[in-house]
């Protein structure tokens, strides 16, 4: 985009900005947006993201099912707790048939005015993920709002709460941003997390739907393609000879705040973050907004090829390390990030068929090195590339660049590792947890005391044993059962309960630890040192931690040999749910 086009754009939201009320006012907040779409055609961005084909439909429907269920079952819960409150008196004035009055009148409309902003059939609109769960939500209320044996009154401080949550759900994603750009102070972290997670997967939906779309009218692409080839600019030159379904996508999409790139010859469909970051600038944190820079750099890799130049994959893969953080998990993308991160390193550092690592002369090629070493520079303290990275660079210089037995060795798994300890160590020495143990190193003061909580316990299995035992130690004590072939005592550090679920005895003696464990093996072989944290516990849940075993590497099979074991601290202390590793 030109400085010309910025300026416009930026005009415009400055202008949309201002008129934002204090107070969300869903009409208002879609006819501003509606009026300025007509007279906007916003240049397409440089994003890429490979199409998803079309699991959509499915997906969409599965969700639907289960918002319905969920939200029955939430609803429920919430009513009848309504109705406890009630029990203890309360200001109420409304009933709940009152409360829906103004949901009733304005929902259909500013549904139906969403629809048309987005350019969409109904059938196709009513499948978004998003739209289909406030649908379920907006029927229930309606159910509830006709039940005559409810009789509990509701405050005007509720009545509006139902109201600004669901109009709230059917927004899309750049309502969703002025929403939040009139909000009057900072939005805290979890605050942040929230709404950066519902502005994703309403914009992921949407890009979707463009990606698939596409995808079914590729064929009447044709007429573009020079030699084969597709060019951005020449679609978007030629954009009122397309069919007016496609048109309609990629209007509609600039709207969102989301454009259009070609990739390997396909149209993809992504984030544009300019706006976006600079807009929530004084109400999101400077770390969390480094988010939306990322996800317009998504996808960092197509079948396996990174998608950026090296240069632009290192800065990406740079921000990334010294923006995210296991706090973040509540981000609906973060696993999915997690995995996109891991291609891009597998890919900067194995090369590919496009643009192999190694050049004619059987040196590793110029433009690797000086990323290589780019990221041993500038890498973040507890960087995952670095983990592999410096044995690597190490062996190739010693080598004149010609091999690495490490480079030669390495599996994609082995980076999944890595970014999994690089997380938990940056997590563990910034975390501010009430309650944390170490275990620097397994020696015999360690051992001695599993011994004696096994000779103890393993007797009676009397669970007040180990109400005072440490979360490490009844890790270690699980460990030292396996190696004693004692599964009932195994059994016995399972939670209990409907909730977790438990083992049976039976399926215990399968259990492999994918080592080779005899009666003589001690704790001291198998480990170098171990970790706990307890984490922050939300509302009414279980308190938890996770503890973190780095294991002894004899055989240099792999550079981190990591394994993890949830907890859940019970009456009698520490216990392991069904499947604790996961």
């Amino acid at each position: 985009m030109d400085d010309n086009q910025f300026e416009d754009r930026m005009k415009l939201l400055k202008k949309s900005y201002d008129k934002v009320p204090s107070q969300f006012q869903s009409e208002k907040i879609v006819r501003e947006i509606e009026s300025e779409s007509e007279s906007q055609h916003l240049q397409a961005i440089e994003y890429i993201k490979k199409p998803r084909k079309n699991r959509q439909k499915l997906i969409v429907w599965a969700i639907s099912i289960a918002s319905i269920f969920i939200l029955s079952i939430l609803g429920t819960t919430y009513f009848f707790e309504n109705d406890k409150q009630m029990q203890r008196g309360s200001d109420g004035q409304y009933t709940f048939s009152e409360v829906f009055e103004d949901i009733e009148k304005d929902y259909p409309v500013v549904r139906e005015k969403n629809r048309k902003l987005l350019k969409m059939k109904e059938n196709e609109y009513e499948e978004l993920g998003f739209v289909s769960t406030a649908d379920s939500r907006y029927d229930f209320y309606k159910k509830l709002s006709k039940d005559e044996d409810r009789k509990m009154l509701y405050s005007e401080n509720q009545k509006d709460e139902y109201y600004k949550e669901i109009m709230r759900s059917i927004q899309l994603p750049q309502q969703l941003l002025y929403t939040t750009m009139a909000n009057e102070t900072t939005l805290t972290d979890t605050e942040a997390m929230e709404y950066i997670s519902e502005y994703y997967d309403r914009s992921r939906e949407l890009i979707n739907y463009y990606d698939n779309l596409f995808m079914e009218h590729s064929e009447e692409l044709d007429f573009v393609r020079e030699d084969g080839n597709l060019e951005s600019k020449t679609l978007i030159m030629n954009k009122d000879k397309l069919p007016q379904i496609l048109q309609n996508a990629i209007d509609s999409a600039e709207i969102q705040n989301l454009g259009l790139k070609i990739v390997y010859n396909n149209v993809v469909f992504g984030f544009n973050s300019d706006v976006t970051t600079a807009k929530l600038e004084d109400k999101v944190t400077a770390r969390l907004l480094d988010y939306f820079t990322i996800l317009h750099g998504e996808p960092f890799t197509y079948g396996g090829d990174l998608v950026h130049s090296i240069d632009e994959t290192v800065f990406l893969l740079n921000t990334i390390e010294k923006t995210w953080s296991l706090a973040d998990q509540q981000l609906s993308f973060f696993y999915e990030l997690k995995g996109d991160y891991a291609n891009a390193v597998y890919s900067l550092l194995k090369g590919s068929n496009s643009y192999p690592v190694m050049d004619a002369t059987g040196k590793v090629n110029k433009e690797y090195r000086d990323a290589w070493l780019n990221l041993l520079e500038n890498g973040s303290k507890f960087s995952p590339t670095l983990v592999y990275l410096k044995p690597i660079v190490d062996e190739f210089e010693a080598s004149n660049w010609t091999s690495s037995k490490h480079w030669g060795n390495l599996q994609f798994s082995d980076i999944e590792d890595a970014v999994n300890h690089s997380l938990y160590e940056s997590f563990i020495s910034t975390s501010d947890a009430n309650y944390s143990e170490t275990e620097n190193t397994i020696g015999t003061d360690f051992e001695s005391r599993i011994h004696s909580y096994y000779k103890l316990f393993s007797k009676t299995h009397n669970q007040a044993i180990l109400k005072d035992a440490k979360a490490l130690e009844v890790i270690g004590l699980y460990y030292y059962s396996f190696i004693m072939g004692d599964y009932d005592t195994m059994y016995e550090l399972f939670v209990k309960g409907e909730k977790y679920g438990v083992p049976s005895k039976e399926k215990l003696g399968g259990i492999s630890f994918n080592d080779y464990l005899g009666k003589n093996t001690r704790l001291s072989e198998l480990f170098e040192r171990m970790t706990f944290v307890q984490l922050e516990t939300v509302r009414d849940d279980d308190v938890q931690g996770v503890a973190r075993i780095v294991r002894k590497n004899e055989y240099e099979i792999s550079l981190v040999k990591v394994r993890e074991y949830r907890l859940i601290k019970e009456e009698n202390g520490w216990r392991l749910p069904l499947n604790p590793t996961k």
